[in-house]
């Protein structure tokens, strides 16, 4: 049991983040979760490519205003950008839904092997295990929340500008969005910060990881 319940630690939030069921051998599950993490965390970093992208490309929108096959060309570019950042945004998110309640299925099932454990004190260094891993998972949830909070309402913003866009794309529209794109552009620094917490977050669990 003892040998168990330091197999089950060393998985940590990894665990959790599996979008497919958790395998029944102990390193064939370490290294599976690792995979799995490691590729949320280039999801992320895909989102922030990608959020960057689209702005270049709103930015080139701008630039081209007054050159008119440039323009058309420059619209789109944008066009085709954000089409590509919406379906990056909706992988996170379903993916973010996913992990969150795999995370739930895993710490209720570990909670229920700690239960087992007879010896006190081989219990009370499970139980921190469980503890600190649980700690590593809720901050990482944190920190998404909060990038989701700056993230939709941004991707929002850009989203009815490319509706405008795509309607009326002309150096008039252009010319009275140019506030707009500015502001926006300020945003998605804030954004792609908050992002970069998450997968500094994540990083940071990796690293406290034990080595197989």
């Amino acid at each position: 049991m003892k040998t168990r319940i330091l197999l089950i630690g060393s998985a940590l939030i990894l665990a959790a983040a599996l979008l497919q069921p958790l395998s029944s051998a102990a390193d064939g599950a370490k290294t599976s979760s690792l995979v799995s993490l490691n590729s949320l965390k280039t999801g992320l970093t895909s989102l922030q490519n990608s959020i960057g992208a689209t702005l270049e490309s709103l930015d080139g929108v701008k630039a081209s205003a007054n050159n008119g096959s440039a323009l058309s060309k420059a619209g789109a570019e944008f066009q085709s950008r954000f089409k590509e950042l919406e379906l990056q945004v909706n992988t996170v998110q379903t993916q973010a839904v996913l992990v969150k309640a795999r995370a739930a299925e895993h710490y209720e099932s570990w909670q229920k092997d700690l239960s087992a454990v007879q010896n006190a004190n081989i219990r009370e260094k499970a139980q921190q295990r469980f503890t600190e891993s649980k700690k590593d998972f809720d901050k990482i949830v944190e920190k998404a929340t909060r990038a989701k909070q700056e993230s939709l309402p941004f991707v929002s913003d850009l989203k009815d500008i490319a509706i405008y866009l795509d309607a009326d794309l002309s150096a008039d529209a252009v010319k009275s969005l140019s506030n707009n794109i500015w502001k926006i552009g300020n945003r998605s620094k804030v954004v792609i910060g908050k992002i970069g917490d998450v997968t500094e977050q994540i990083e940071r669990t990796i690293k406290n990881l034990p080595k197989s």
